[in-house]
Order: structure tokens, then C-alpha cells, then sequence
């Protein structure tokens, strides 16, 4: 029997181990052959996860080397058992620390409980000002925060941040980065939301050249201004800081995630798409999931905006997939809140349902984040005619909106959509009061689409003649705006004021416009009421078009176009955040449609899309 000294750090005593007998240990027998004969480490770490433990030095690293493995390809879950199986080595405290620093690592987005508990005793067992321990802080922080312990995470942050901050000038950027996170943190946190004015002013001035606190006090700035009296131009200004200069990484990335939204609601949709855009060519294949789960979410939500449903659902489906692996992450929540509403648009009101019943939804959190799912909520019941439901549901969204001091109606309309409940149920004196309330909000804030939508629910509850003028002007605005989709709900209900005033001609154009825009979006639902409402208007419509290049849906011209440039299936879903299935669909509906038989046709008839329009 061979026996071996295991050394531990200075001053500690060594550990003997004897390396078991090959022949009374098959499962060891095996892992030492193959670990002779350089095989791959998972390999060699597969026999050893049945061996009893032995203290030989090689077996660590091997088991180390597997699950390092096993994160290199996107899987963290196989990488715990061999990290569990580390542990059960005799090991000093210095090598302890690091195997529970990445078996917390591995845990933290599957299992931020089992990870807060290896990582906080990681940090235990790390002497202070070990390298290893600022890369566990952040991540301990976050399993924190999934684990609703936000308080905790803000306490590790600000501990962490100060040590630094008085180790000397050399630590000063991982100090502001701490403080970032911690900035963030409160952010989503309502109790200390009160908090977050003074932090921003803290970290503005201790880094005031760090590129990370420039675009984080940028970001954190235009969400605050959101409910306050600062119009779309303010707003967007401060976005437009934050997502200034090279594509951001790590923690920067994460500041830049407010900023995108705050762009988005103040109808920048391209400023906000260009820099995903730059994020997405930054970091294909080996992106961190941070940077796939903010292009996949943004580009969701900007789809939605522009009409493009089928792009908005296959983008909202590929950020659902990214942070299913991620348990207790809050941005779950806008993310299903933005397909919800796709989904309800195109008429698939049982996938919505689906959706909102999932156990991890379901429950609702207090959390900002967790507001648009329960608008979506009520957009649904909206759909199926469950006007009181609804109500209830856009009641809370007020409240919520008022306790975060985010209550406009660029972020969220629920006065709009509380006020046609309202009207569905013949309560007119609250639907008045809700619909001229959300006006002269959207008109002070200045965003075309919100105000767009706030003039349709004004007019929609009107009526009449003024009615039609707040109508005509909703439809003009968001037209210059490039909301199709919002523009067709409001040509449908100004058909239908035209036709109570006797102007049936009109109302049929109005409702034939209506129904075009709809088709072009995939909005099915909308399309079968602007059909009702032709024949309503004594109309005879023609079938919709589904060949040719009118038949094509946005999503379909954008991978023909990527195709025809010469972009593989695989090339074409990793630059539009889609998977290859969604890809090869779009191609082959297009090729149908366009009356093509293959990719050699593709760029003459990209030609013809182009001419088409």
C-alpha cells in the first residue's frame, strides 16, 4: 500500500493518506487508469464520484478540472456532484474555501439557497484580501437577493465595498464595482428605495472617472426620473449616457439594463435597439447568459412595440428558455409579461393563460418588476371580456406603480386600460376620470405611443365628436411614432365613431386600414374584429393574402433578408437570439409565400421585397 503526505498551509500540521489498494477498490482501479491514460477529466471523475475519498492530490483536481469542464459548456448543474464529491476529500481549509466558492458559483442559478449557504462559508474560510473573494461576492449577493434576503445582499455589498475601499488605491474599481451592485440591489428593493437618491450621489462621487459608475448613476437616474415631472427628453438623455462607449461587461451590463428600458418607454426603440445590437455582435456563442438574457428581453419588448408579434414571441420565448435555469431571478417576470401580451394579440389566449398560471408566476411578487405581469394579467381578461377581473388586476398595478414612484404611463397605461373596463362595465364617470387623468399624464411626459394610447382611451370613452378628434389625432401620432400595431386599434375604434356619425364609407377605409396593419402583425384577434366590424358596416372583405410579398411577416423578411446575405441557419439564429427551429419555420413559410423552391432564389426575391416595400 503507497501512502502519501498531503501538506497543508504554513503552520498547519500535514495530513498522511494511504492511496487505496487498486484491488479491493474497482471504481478507484478505473478512475487511475484512466487518469494514466490522459483521459478527459469528467471521464476520469465519473469513476470517481462512486470511490470512497483518499486525500492523493490528483483526485482533487481531476474532480476540480471536471467541473470546470461542465461550466465551460453551459451546464453548472454537472458540475455539482463533483464539487460535492471534492468536499468529501480530506482537504485543508485554503483548497476547501475554493471548492465551495465554485460549488456556489454552480449552484447560484439553479439553487441560490444550497449556494448561499457553500458561498457564505467560502467567505468564512478565505483570509481577507484573497483575490478569490471579491469574485464570490457578487455572486453570494445575487443568490441573496433570489432568495428574497435583499437586505442581506445590500449589508455583504456595502461590508465588502468599504474593506476595499480601505485597502488601498489598487482596490478602488472592485470597491466601485461592489457599490454598483449594491446601488442596483436597492434599486429593486422598495424599502430602500428612499435610499438609492443619496447612494447615487455616494458612488458619483467616489467614481467619478470609472466608466461603471458613469453608466450606473446614468441608468439608476432616468429610472427615477420616470416618476417624477421630467418629460422623454430628460429621461432619454440620461439613458443615452449609460449605454455610451464600448459594450459593456459584467457588472456595467447589468447598470445598462434600466437605461434600455428607460429608452425604450421614451420611444428611442432605435437608439435602444442599436446598442443590443452591439451587445448581440460583442458576444455570440460564448455571450455571458447576462448579456444573451438582456438582447433576448430587449429585443422581446422592442418586437412587441413595433407591431413585429411573431418576432416578439420567438424572442420572448428564447429569454423565457435563458432564465429558466436562473430560479427566483425577478426579470422572469417582465419577460413572460411582455410574451403574454404578444400572445394575446395573435389570439392565443390559452398559451397566455398557460403562462400565468405557472407555479413561479403565479404568486405575484411586490417587486417592481413583477407589475407588468399583472397587466398582462389584465390584458388578458380584458380579451376574454372579464371586465371586473381586470379592474381588480389594474387597480393593483396603480397601487404598485404609486409605492415605486414609477407611475407613468409610458411604463405602464393601466389608467387607459382601467378606464375601458370601466366603460365595458357602463361605469362612465370613473372611465372618464381614469382616461383624462392618463391624458395629461402622457401629454406632460411627451412619448408619442404613450400619449398615442392615452388619447384612444380619452377618445374610445368620449365618443361624439370630440371622441373622433382624440382618435384622429391617437392615430396620426402613432403613426409617426412607427406603432402599427397600437394604430390599428385606434383606426378600429375611430370606424367605429364614424359609423355612429353616418359616415359609413369612411368607416369601412378606417376598418379595411385597421385590418391590413393587423394582418402585417400577426395580430389575429384584432384582424377578426376589424373583419366583424366591415361586415358590421355592410362591407363584403376580401380574404387576407397569403402569398406574395404582402404575405410576409416581419419576422419572415428579416431571416430572408440574413439568408440571402449569404448567413447560415445557425450564424442567423445566434444574431437575432432565435432558436435554429424558429429559423428554419420563418424560411420555410417565406420560400412558400415568396414561390421559391430554395437559397439560390433568395436574393432576387430580397430584391423584390425591397421594391415591394
Amino acid at each position: 500500500m503507497r501512502t502519501q503526505a498531503l501538506t497543508r498551509r504554513q503552520g498547519e500540521e500535514p495530513i498522511t493518506v494511504s492511496e487505496p489498494c487498486e484491488r479491493s477498490c474497482p471504481h478507484y482501479r478505473a478512475a487511475r487508469q484512466a487518469h494514466d491514460q490522459d483521459a478527459p477529466p469528467e471521464e476520469v471523475a465519473g469513476h470517481l464520484l462512486a470511490a470512497e475519498p483518499t486525500g492523493i492530490p490528483w483526485v482533487l483536481g481531476v474532480l476540480r478540472a471536471a467541473a470546470r469542464a461542465a461550466g465551460a459548456r453551459d451546464d453548472p448543474g454537472a458540475a455539482v456532484p463533483y464539487l460535492h464529491r471534492a468536499l468529501r476529500e480530506p482537504l485543508p481549509d485554503g483548497d476547501r474555501a475554493l471548492v465551495l466558492g465554485e460549488l456556489g458559483r454552480a449552484e447560484a442559478g439553479g439553487r441560490p439557497a444550497a449556494a448561499v449557504r457553500h458561498l457564505t462559508e467560502s467567505l468564512t474560510l478565505l483570509p481577507d484580501g484573497a483575490p478569490q473573494r471579491w469574485e464570490l461576492v457578487p455572486v453570494l449577493a445575487d443568490a441573496l437577493t433570489r432568495c428574497r434576503r435583499g437586505c442581506q445582499a445590500t449589508e455583504l455589498l456595502d461590508r465588502e465595498a468599504r474593506a476595499l475601499a480601505g485597502a488601498g488605491p489598487s482596490r478602488g474599481d472592485l470597491a466601485v464595482r461592489l457599490d454598483v451592485r449594491r446601488l442596483l440591489t436597492d434599486l429593486d428593493d422598495r424599502a430602500r428605495r428612499p435610499q438609492v437618491e443619496r447612494a447615487v450621489a455616494e458612488l458619483e462621487s467616489a467614481g467619478p472617472d470609472a466608466p461603471v459608475a458613469v453608466r450606473a448613476v446614468a441608468a439608476v437616474r432616468a429610472t427615477l426620473a420616470l416618476g417624477t415631472d421630467a418629460d422623454a427628453e430628460r429621461v432619454a438623455a440620461q439613458a443615452r449616457r449609460a449605454l455610451a462607449g464600448e459594450p459593456p461587461r459584467g457588472v456595467a451590463l447589468a447598470a445598462t439594463a434600466p437605461a434600455v428600458q428607460a429608452l425604450t418607454w421614451c420611444d428611442r426603440q432605435d437608439e435602444a435597439a442599436a446598442f443590443l445590437d452591439r451587445v448581440a455582435a460583442d458576444s455570440q456563442e460564448d455571450a455571458e447568459p447576462a448579456a444573451r438574457i438582456l438582447v433576448s428581453t430587449g429585443r422581446s419588448v422592442l418586437a412587441l412595440r413595433a407591431g413585429d408579434l411573431p418576432a416578439a414571441i420567438d424572442t420572448g420565448r428564447a429569454a423565457l428558455g435563458l432564465l429558466a435555469a436562473s430560479r427566483g431571478d425577478a426579470r422572469m417576470a417582465p419577460a413572460t409579461a411582455t410574451l403574454v401580451c404578444a400572445l394575446v394579440e395573435t389570439a392565443d389566449t390559452h398559451e397566455a393563460a398557460r403562462l400565468l398560471a405557472l407555479p413561479d408566476l403565479a404568486r405575484l411578487e411586490e417587486d417592481r418588476q413583477w407589475t407588468p405581469l399583472l397587466e398582462a394579467r389584465a390584458r388578458l381578461a380584458l380579451a376574454e371580456g372579464r371586465f371586473d377581473e381586470a379592474l381588480r388586476d389594474l387597480r393593483e398595478c396603480g397601487r404598485r406603480q404609486a409605492a415605486w414612484r414609477q407611475d407613468n404611463p409610458a411604463v405602464l397605461p393601466w389608467r387607459s386600460l382601467a378606464a375601458l373596463a370601466h366603460r365595458a362595465l357602463g361605469d362612465h364617470g370613473p372611465a372618464e376620470r381614469l382616461a383624462q387623468e392618463e391624458l395629461d399624464r402622457a401629454r406632460a411626459f411627451g412619448a408619442p405611443r404613450a400619449l398615442g394610447v392615452a388619447l384612444r382611451a380619452a377618445g374610445t370613452v368620449a365618443g361624439g365628436p370630440r371622441g373622433r378628434r382624440l382618435l384622429e389625432e391617437s392615430a396620426d401620432l402613432l403613426e409617426r411614432a412607427g406603432a402599427p400595431l397600437e394604430q390599428a386599434h385606434t383606426l378600429l375604434e375611430l370606424a367605429t365613431v364614424r359609423h355612429e356619425a353616418g359616415h359609413t364609407r369612411l368607416a369601412r377605409e378606417l376598418a379595411r386600414h385597421c385590418r391590413r396593419l393587423a394582418q402585417q402583425c400577426a395580430a389575429a384577434g384584432l384582424s377578426a374584429q376589424a373583419l366583424g366590424r366591415l361586415r358590421d358596416f355592410g362591407a363584403r372583405p376580401r380574404t387576407p393574402c397569403t402569398v406574395g410579398v404582402r404575405s410576409l411577416t416581419a419576422g419572415e423578411r428579416r431571416v430572408a433578408n440574413l439568408a440571402a446575405s449569404g448567413l447560415t441557419n445557425r450564424e442567423i439564429a445566434q444574431q437575432l437570439f432565435v432558436t435554429q427551429r424558429t429559423v428554419e419555420n420563418h424560411l420555410t413559410n417565406g420560400f412558400r409565400k415568396l414561390g421559391i423552391v430554395g437559397r439560390r432564389q433568395l436574393p432576387d426575391a430580397v430584391r423584390s421585397l425591397d421594391a415591394g416595400g
